[in-house]
């Protein structure tokens, strides 16, 4: 496997996802794709045929963009807080994330 594929089935484990759901939550976007071929996406074998309407719906169904996706390892967040905090960050535009993430890194290690 690829490491984006590697990176998308772990996205996709996280969620609790099985390839018939993703294919269902594709449909609910206009993405009608056979079983098989989004299977593929998963095991690597089409990945780079991907259209940018077939990937941006991919990328929304398992809650993730592609800077995530193509770096490393990917980083599962299941403590509530944590998971929330993420979730949240999503919603403030790229100036006030940084500014966050310099807050909490000066704060590591502080108690």
């Amino acid at each position: 496997m690829s490491k984006i594929s590697d990176n998308l089935t772990a996205r996709r484990d996280a969620l609790g996802y099985t390839n018939e759901d993703v294919v269902a939550e594709l449909a609910k976007r206009g993405i009608d794709r056979a079983y098989s071929t989004v299977t593929s996406w998963f095991n690597g074998i089409r990945g780079s045929r991907w259209n940018m309407e077939e990937l941006k719906a991919l990328l929304d169904v398992l809650q993730t963009d592609l800077d995530t996706i193509t770096q490393g390892e990917v980083e599962v967040i299941e403590d509530k807080v944590p998971a929330l905090t993420a979730r949240e960050m999503t919603n403030l535009s790229d100036e006030q994330q940084q500014l966050v993430l310099a807050m909490v890194r000066s704060m590591k290690g502080k108690s």
